[in-house]
Order: structure tokens, then sequence, then C-alpha cells
């Protein structure tokens, strides 16, 4: 809770974003992230203004020479907008683990107070989603028949979730092609470069410091900081 007279926290959102890149695979196949390749950028600002940012990073990794460029994220539309705007054409990945969190919300809503079923339910849309099979997914929604007025409104926003961002979904065939179907080194990021330095009890930000110390943050964690500074001297 806030200090306020509403009891409501003043809080802002920062956004943060990550580039890395990946050349290999390990013995299973699954895709290794190549050490000390990741770089990040963040700030508290609009989409449209991180969307140039996360953008000049990337070029200036070398996004032109990349042979496959892919954007990973969350459900949220305004990522998606960024990619379609400044990363035309990159194979667009909703984070598995994330897109997993959406039928658990409909076996909550639907079997909270009977265990076993939410979790012969579960598995199988697991399964089935790990397969890239989006459509079997939202079936199994469909088929549910919720008794409580908001029942039917968790089903029917969850299976147009997974509708509106099945080709993003396609699991199996990202795993075939070597790709990452989990962003997890950004989550990592955010406790890292954000959390540790601007979310402890007790911290309380202006817009600009906070930005401040998200960029230099970033480029710390990015292995610029003497770059950095060596162009400040120069400045």
């Amino acid at each position: 809770r806030g200090k306020g007279e509403d009891g409501q926290a003043k809080t802002r959102e920062a956004k943060l974003g990550c580039v890395f890149t990946q050349t290999t695979v390990d013995e299973d196949g699954k895709p290794v992230r190549n050490e000390g390749s990741t770089s990040y950028v963040g700030a508290i600002e609009e989409a449209e203004g991180f969307g140039h940012r996360i953008y000049r990073e990337a070029l200036r990794r070398g996004l032109p020479r990349a042979e496959t460029v892919c954007v990973i994220g969350d459900g949220a539309p305004w990522i998606w907008n960024i990619a379609d705007e400044h990363f035309h054409g990159a194979t667009q990945i909703i984070d598995l683990y994330h897109a997993r969190e959406h039928y658990w919300n409909v076996a909550r809503a639907l079997f909270a107070n009977d265990a076993g079923k939410m979790k012969r339910w579960t598995g199988k849309r697991r399964k089935e989603l790990d397969d890239g099979k989006v459509e079997s997914v939202i079936r199994a929604i469909k088929k549910l028949k919720p008794s409580t007025e908001d029942g039917k409104e968790i089903c029917e926003k969850e299976a147009g979730y997974f509708g509106k961002n099945r080709e993003r979904m396609r699991y199996a065939e990202f795993r075939r092609w070597g790709l990452f179907v989990g962003s997890g080194v950004l989550e990592a990021g955010c406790r890292t470069v954000i959390g540790q330095r601007l979310k402890q009890s007790g911290m309380h930000w202006t817009v600009k410091g906070a930005n401040s110390i998200i960029a230099l943050r970033s480029l710390l964690l990015s292995n610029r900081w003497e770059d950095f500074w060596e162009h400040r001297a120069c400045a």
C-alpha cells in the first residue's frame, strides 16, 4: 500500500530488453546462448520510445548480419507491435512458461475444488502446447462448460489469447530449428538490472533518477562500463 489517502502505491513500469546471440546447440539439441553475448537496454518510457531503443541496440550488435532474427516475449500486444515495426520478418515466440500460465488460469477458475481433475487437465494441455498443437488447447478450453459468468469470461478470454498467438506458439517446430522458447535470460535481467537496484524496500525514485540508474546498470551488466566512461572522458 502507498502512503497517500487512497492507499495506492505510486508505481511505474520499467521496460527492459536484451539482445544476445546463439550459434550452437548442445548434444541434446538445446540452444546455447553465446557466452558474454547478452546486452541490456531499459527505461521507464512509452512503448514507442522503447521500440527505438531496443532496435538501436540490435543494430549496434549486428542485426543486419544475423542469419535468423527472433523476438521472444510474453503476450503483451505492445511487444509484438515493436516486433512488427522494427524487426519485420523476425520469428516471434511467446515465452513457453508464460503461455502455460494461460491454460492454468482456466484450470484454477474451473477446477479449483478438484485437484486431481486440475492436474489431469493441465497435464494434457502441457503436452499439447509443448508439441505446438495450439488448436487442441483451444478446443479443450471451448469444450468446457463453466457454471459461472466469471468462468465463461475467463474461458473466452484465454481461448482468444491462444487463438490470437497461435503462430507464436509452434514450440515443437521452434525446437527443431534449434531456437529458444523461453525468456529466462530476460527474467534474470529484470532481477539484476531492475530489481536489485530499484525495487528494494524503502526506495523512492524520480523517473530521471531511475532511468539514469537503469542505464548504468545496463552498461555494467552488458560489459560496456569501461567503454562508457572512456567515451565520457573524451566528450
